[in-house]
């Protein structure tokens, strides 16, 4: 803004000198004109008072005395009435290239004055040179006290441009410039009332995560407990004891995402990023899922071209798999797919299945759903700001005909 700020006050500077400097130059060159054409009319008035004077004394008119007369690039000419010519300095009769000057003496003879119109010049450039270089001067400081001032005025707003940056990053304590610029003024009252209201929605929000997340920790311990119970009972078969094994294997992950979103929800995720080969990543994953897709009926295969690099917190992003693939389990039909592939600087893992998509990105909104066939409206929005949480976005395709959510994250390092 200062770089623009500043060429528009050179423009104006420019502009205001130049209209002052073409007038004046106009202006200046008719003045001249004007003084020398008087200089040559009193010139010629001398030379013929002083030729009247010769003749009537008798004396002769010669170069001498027609020499004494002039000045400069002055020229004179005298034709006496038996043709005799007497001619003196710089004479030029032209009248594109000289002011000519006529006159007729008492003596019946013709005296012609000559000036060079290069006088003119000269003088409009002397004229003009101190315009100039006051012009230029005048530039020269408006410049530098608009390059101050204006700098002192967008000091404000860069401060802005870098507080806003940092809200943007979750930075509520902001450094905004009090006083000054009243529509930086303005913008920073903005700010700091957006700021409050942002701090304010966001700490309800951790208050809330953090309350469920002790809330659920209760019950899932104590249903831990009586399972791991349920295997230790001798009338508790071989077969009920492994499948009940598994089930606290859930748990226990289920625990673990709740830490999770507390850590999340404390913003402790962000130092959580790890650089791996997604795809592995992924397969693994997968292998969670295969079991129970098989129960429902369904497969699961991954698809990829080969090891993908990618920087990442494996826990929130396993979590937002597991959302997606329960979705297609419950939700889709036939194959449910899931592929990891570099795009760009980032990196995208879509899961999508052989079902009609009959819905769009609306399903990224809290509420209940009213399509029995739309994906759970519960899991999905948290997935949506998990995935946000830790640097990626998840979006669902809408080109294709069938269902597909893209996971967008970050590439390797």
């Amino acid at each position: 803004m200062r770089e623009r700020l500043v060429g528009i006050l050179v423009a104006l500077i420019v502009g205001v000198v130049v209209l002052y400097a073409v007038p004046r130059a106009y202006v200046t060159a008719d003045l001249v004109r004007d003084h020398e054409a008087a200089m040559i009319e009193r010139t010629a008035d001398f030379l013929e008072a002083r030729i009247d004077s010769r003749i009537q004394s008798g004396s002769p008119i010669d170069v001498s005395m027609l020499r004494a007369g002039l000045d400069g690039t002055d020229g004179a000419r005298y034709v006496a009435l038996d043709g005799t010519t007497v001619e003196a300095g710089q004479y030029d009769d032209d009248p594109d290239a000289s002011f000519v000057e006529t006159r007729r003496t008492d003596g019946q003879g013709v005296l012609t004055v000559t000036r060079d119109r290069s006088v003119v010049t000269a003088e409009v450039e002397r004229a003009l040179v101190p315009l100039i270089v006051l012009g230029v001067l005048l530039a020269a400081v408006a410049c530098a006290i608009g390059y101050v001032v204006i700098g002192r005025m967008s000091r404000p707003f860069d401060r802005l441009a870098v507080a806003a940056e940092e809200l943007g990053r979750g930075t509520f304590d902001l450094d905004l410039p009090r006083g000054g610029v009243p529509e930086a003024q303005a913008i920073s009252e903005a700010l700091r009332t957006s700021a409050t209201r942002l701090d304010e929605l966001v700490r309800r929000e951790r208050e809330l995560a953090v309350t469920a997340s002790h809330q659920l920790r209760t019950p899932i311990t104590a249903l831990r407990l009586e399972l791991e119970d349920l295997t230790y009972w001798p009338e508790t078969s071989p077969e009920v004891a492994a499948q009940v094994r598994r089930s606290i294997d859930e748990l226990d992950r289920l625990t673990a995402s709740i830490d999770d979103l507390l850590d999340l929800a404390r913003r402790l995720r962000h130092d959580g990023q790890i650089e791996l080969d997604l795809t592995a990543f992924v397969a693994d994953t997968v292998e969670r899922w295969r079991r129970r897709a098989a129960a429902r009926g369904r497969t699961v295969v991954v698809t990829a071209p080969g090891p993908v690099r990618a920087t990442i917190a494996t826990e929130p992003v396993a979590q937002v798999l597991d959302v997606l693939i329960e979705n297609a389990c419950q939700h889709g039909t036939g194959t449910i797919t899931v592929s990891a592939r570099e795009a760009g600087s980032n990196v995208e893992v879509r899961v999508g299945d052989e079902g009609a998509r009959t819905f769009g990105s609306e399903v990224f909104g809290r509420g209940d759903s009213t399509d029995a066939r739309a994906p759970s409206r519960l899991g999905l929005p948290a997935a949506a700001e998990l995935a946000t949480g830790t640097g990626g976005h998840l979006s669902l395709d809408e080109t294709t005909a069938t269902t597909c959510f893209v996971l967008l994250l970050p590439g390797g390092r």
